[in-house]
């Protein structure tokens, strides 16, 4: 990329950083801020889907409590972060144990049968027909299936990738052909992906209601992660209220609340395409490779000036003109710690995306965003929103 190509492209590093850095200041009075125009375009997509697959969503949730409390096993294929693995990562706190990870992309610990479920909008190959095997089917759409109109924007093999003619239940997602929504001076595609939030909000307002309806059965439910065990009483959640919507709604207050935070993200892009203009790169770390790391240009939307790291990296190298996103899930995480170290040592500058606190309190020791020389994230926790009777874990 020669350097006139890198000042129409770097003003947005990311339309999740924020709007034209300093160095753009000049071009700043005829432009839309980009991270407002994305920020608004996500909050757009999940009204959406509230408003239009609400009561889809509902009935899935309903068929997956159905499934298993007739021990029936359910089948996950579901991108929420651009990978299925996404936001279903090791220890992750409020998850659950409702589904077996994966059908047709990777294998599943345990074989399908018959009068088991497969919620599924993601595959990378033609889907037979496993209705015909007593399959239950809740289906999703994504960009890259033929299941929207697109058009001739699909390649010959993906023209023949199709979920909705096996869906008993069909949840449809608004995304752009793209599934990017911001188009730059120059760029022949657009930036900024969408399917990570879609996803993740579709599958968690479904997964909020599921588990609401076998609590309210009396089939046992486990909830993962480190959180401490619940007081028996107290705080609970009515189990005769569908909690999807409570979901979508507590989603769409965090997003907004990223409004906050405008002055920080600006400040963030700033520092980002300054170092960049200096010769530097940026980085974008999560301890899992699968999770905010993807949204570098390895996917499309993505931005090529995006380099990924994860806690595991054989190749990473860094020096003191770098700069690093962390994404985290705890401000604590001893193994995020010893990489933002890693990281000051190198002389690089660190900011963080993601919790300061574990169930609304900021915890006694180090922390990642306490140290951090930016931090986004304020309007988040470490764990689950939902506390439901019977069970010791949000």
């Amino acid at each position: 990329m020669n350097r006139r190509h890198m000042m129409l492209t770097l003003p947005f590093a990311g339309a999740a950083l924020g709007a034209a850095p300093a160095a753009f200041a000049a071009r700043e009075e005829t432009l839309q801020p980009l991270c407002r125009e994305y920020l608004d375009g996500v909050r757009s997509g999940i009204e959406r889907i509230r408003d239009a697959e609400g009561d889809n969503m509902l009935r899935a949730a309903e068929a997956i409590a159905r499934t298993r409390s007739r021990g029936g096993n359910c089948f996950y294929q579901w991108e929420t972060n651009h990978t299925i693995e996404g936001d279903m990562f090791p220890g992750r706190n409020g998850d659950t144990d409702l589904f077996i990870m994966g059908y047709t992309m990777s294998k599943p610990a345990v074989e399908p049968k018959r009068g088991d479920l497969l919620m599924v909008n993601v595959i990378r190959a033609p889907l037979e027909d496993i209705r015909d095997k007593g399959i239950f089917v809740i289906g999703g759409s994504n960009p890259w299936c033929a299941d929207q109109d697109q058009g001739l924007s699909l390649t010959e093999n993906n023209r023949r990738l199709r979920i909705q003619p096996y869906a008993d239940i069909w949840i449809d997602l608004p995304f752009t052909p793209y599934g990017s929504l911001i188009r730059l001076p120059g760029e022949e595609v657009p930036l900024g992906p969408t399917p990570g939030a879609f996803g993740m909000i579709s599958c968690w307002a479904m997964i909020a209601d599921a588990v609401r309806l076998l609590v309210r059965d009396g089939f046992p439910v486990q909830v993962r992660g480190d959180e401490s065990p619940l007081r028996a009483t107290g705080g609970r959640v009515r189990i005769d209220r569908p909690l999807g919507e409570r979901y979508i709604a507590e989603s769409l207050r965090q997003i907004n609340a990223v409004r906050g935070e405008f002055g920080t993200i600006r400040r963030l892009a700033s520092a980002v395409a300054d170092r960049i203009l200096a010769g530097g790169k940026l980085h974008v770390y999560s301890r899992y490779r699968e999770a905010l790391c993807q949204e570098a240009n390895q996917r499309r939307g993505g931005l090529a000036l995006i380099n990924a790291t994860w806690a595991e990296d054989p190749n990473f190298q860094g020096t003191q003109k770098d700069i690093v996103i962390m994404g985290i899930t705890r401000p604590d995480d001893p193994i995020d710690l010893r990489l933002m170290d890693r990281y000051r040592n190198l002389g690089m500058t660190v900011a963080a995306i993601g919790p300061a606190t574990r169930d609304g309190r900021t915890p006694s020791g180090r922390t990642v965003p306490g140290e951090a020389d930016f931090h986004i994230g304020r309007m988040t926790d470490t764990y689950g929103l939902f506390a439901l009777p019977g069970l010791d874990r949000k």
